[in-house]
Formats: structure tokens, C-alpha cells, sequence
């Protein structure tokens, strides 16, 4: 019987787990809210940068597309525990960003730190742009 109980759990976590990316799936606006330190000074600029969850055969992916016209930033070492979200985006010029995020239901967005290649770390917020259906 404690067989079936716990199969029957199992059942339920992982359809909750899946529920969960569908709730990060889709586009988000980054935005810059301020430096938590500061290395190197570099001003904050507004950003065009459109990050693009999606899920491919069960394995999330993320595309950074900065509407720049070169090819989109991608990332690895994508780790999702809802409501965290951790990864590493790979610039073009082979340098790395390394993001900490935790989904805010209050808001509908991922907020969390972003530590440059720089050494800075900035405040950031990805805001909802489109959601998958």
C-alpha cells in the first residue's frame, strides 16, 4: 500500500513540475534596475533584449535576442526548481553572464542578479512579453 501511495505522489510532483515551466515559458523583456556591486564602472543603458523560454523534448531552452541584427546569445547550464531559475548566457564574443532569477507571481515576472563578465552584478527584472498557450 505504501507502494501505491508513493507512486501516486510521484504522479503528482512531477505533473505539478511540468505545470511549473509552462508558467516561465515564453518571451520577457530584461530590464536593469541597478548595480548590487560594482567592478568596473559601466553605465546602465535601457535594454532591447527579448529572453525566450521554451521547452524542446522536455529540456528547457533559452535564447537571448537583442534586436541588433547578429545572432542570438545563447545559454547553458540551465538549472529550474520552481520558482528559481539559474543559467549561464554565452555572449557572442565567447564571454559569460551568469543569472540567478526567481519567478514573482505578484507580478507576473523573474527577478533576481545577473553577474557580468565584468565582475559587476546588476538588479535586473525580465518582464512578461507573450506567454505560450
Amino acid at each position: 500500500m505504501k507502494h501505491y501511495l508513493g507512486f501516486i505522489f510521484l504522479i503528482l510532483l512531477t505533473s505539478c513540475a511540468t505545470n511549473n515551466i509552462k508558467t516561465i515559458e515564453g518571451k520577457w523583456q530584461q530590464d536593469f534596475l541597478d548595480y548590487k556591486s560594482k567592478v568596473v564602472e559601466v553605465p546602465l543603458s535601457k535594454s532591447n533584449a527579448i529572453m525566450d523560454v521554451s521547452k524542446i523534448k522536455s529540456k528547457l531552452t533559452i535564447e537571448f535576442d537583442f534586436q541588433d541584427g547578429y545572432e542570438k546569445d545563447v545559454t547553458d547550464s540551465i538549472v529550474f526548481n520552481f520558482p528559481q531559475l539559474k543559467f549561464r548566457k554565452i555572449n557572442l564574443d565567447k564571454t559569460s553572464n551568469y543569472y540567478d532569477l526567481n519567478y514573482d507571481t505578484t507580478c507576473d515576472c523573474l527577478l533576481g542578479e545577473m553577474k557580468s563578465y565584468s565582475g559587476n552584478v546588476l538588479n535586473i527584472k525580465l518582464n512578461r512579453v507573450s506567454s505560450v498557450q
